[in-house]
């Protein structure tokens, strides 16, 4: 259960009533605006706009400006001049750095997902695939390499093992998944560039401040900063957190808008018009795989495919067809091998972190379709092996 903390602000609201008020006459008397002993207009607020102009008169017949000298918009009807023409304003793109995608044969030419889901406006259908495009591109920005050779104090145990609560942090203040995604990404990005030696005692902040941080770019309410304490035991203070998290935004350069392994795997989903168990076993499957440090070098996408094309082998339906070739990029070749990582991942997990059991416990539970006890397939690797993405997949 969470702390009800009651605070009572009456009177601190009235002194700054009362200093707001000196204050705001002693400027309109330093300005000469006439009596100074009342207390100043109260601002206009959103709601009372209407009447605040209702008042004012628009004379649309004084020209104080000389209209000849003034640089008219060109007419919506005139053709746009075209480069090397004196131009009033220029067409740029909207993203400049954006490389071209190469554009291959149609392994699908016969379907089309995204112009089935037109007439639902809650899908932005039109402009579905160029979003994930782009999101494809932005994994390069955001490549996170092998910080555990310089961070002294840290392991990959340690990491597993706030991984493993932030989970039970989700579930405690029913977040979004996509904050979880997140804030495990923000921890790892800052962990890799960061240049100061992350102390065992400090991982515990770093990981309740990202989730913190991640809940307000994710949440429509985030979680207060005291309930967050709280779930850290209290080992920290309000003061600490907040330092966290200036320092965690600046180290990540200010842009959360990352791409998640979860965001791709619901779209390849909905392409393919999934049901919700088996999508539930891929979110398993892949919300299992954040526990282990060696998979922080694979790309989202990837990651996202390979949770799906295990979860469609363990119930039977499926397999790596067109259409997901299509929407995803990645032929079947590309895919599988990181798929039987997963499957050996999901076997071996007992055994490397068998006190660990949040994301099990979680989907063995009767809402999320008791998902974590369908059975894996037959393990391609001997169980003394390590959980590791494939040997083509490394860190940069």
């Amino acid at each position: 259960m969470l702390r009800n903390r009651s605070i009572n602000v009456t009177n601190e609201n009235d002194s700054l009533a009362n200093h707001s008020s000196v204050k705001g006459a002693e400027k309109r008397a330093s300005k000469g605006l006439g009596d100074v002993s009342g207390p100043e207009p109260k601002r206009v607020a959103l709601t009372d706009i209407s009447s605040s102009l209702s008042s004012v008169l628009i004379d649309s017949s004084k020209k104080t400006y000389d209209q000849k000298s003034r640089i008219r918009l060109p007419n919506k009807s005139a053709p746009i001049k075209e480069e090397g023409e004196n131009l009033f304003y220029e067409k740029k793109p909207y993203v400049e750095d954006v490389k071209p995608v190469k554009t291959e044969e149609d392994p699908c030419p016969d379907y089309d997902f995204d112009k089935e889901c037109m007439k639902d406006i809650t899908s932005v259908a039109e402009y579905a695939r160029d979003i994930f495009l782009y999101y494809k591109y932005r994994q390069n920005q955001f490549v996170i390499g092998d910080y555990l050779k310089k961070q002294r104090y840290i392991s990959a145990e340690m990491r597993a093992l706030v991984v493993n609560w932030l989970i039970g942090v989700q579930e405690q203040f029913e977040l979004n998944h996509e904050t979880l995604y997140l804030a495990v990404k923000i921890m790892d990005l800052y962990l890799f560039k960061t240049k100061s030696d992350v102390k065992r005692i400090d991982l515990q902040l770093i990981g309740g401040t990202a989730i913190f941080l991640a809940s307000k770019f994710d949440e429509r309410v985030a979680p207060l900063i005291d309930d967050l304490l709280y779930m850290c035991d209290d080992n920290y203070t309000s003061d600490q957190m907040l330092k966290m998290e200036l320092i965690l935004y600046n180290t990540v350069g200010f842009d959360l808008g990352v791409p998640l392994s979860y965001r791709f795997l619901r779209r390849f989903a909905r392409v393919i018009k999934l049901d919700m168990p088996t999508l539930t076993l891929a979110r398993y499957i892949l919300e299992t795989s954040l526990m282990f440090y060696d998979y922080i070098c694979v790309k989202d996408d990837l990651m996202a495919a390979a949770s799906l094309l295990l979860a469609l082998r363990m119930k039977k339906i499926g397999d790596w067809d067109a259409r997901l070739v299509k929407y995803s990029g990645y032929r079947l070749d590309e895919v599988e091998p990181l798929m039987w990582s997963f499957n050996h991942m999901i076997i071996k997990r007992t055994s490397d972190y068998n006190q660990l059991e949040t994301i099990y416990n979680k989907y063995s539970h009767e809402i999320f379709f008791e998902v974590a006890k369908i059975p894996s397939l037959p393990n391609q690797f001997p169980l003394s092996d390590p959980i590791k993405p494939p040997a083509n997949i490394h860190f940069h």
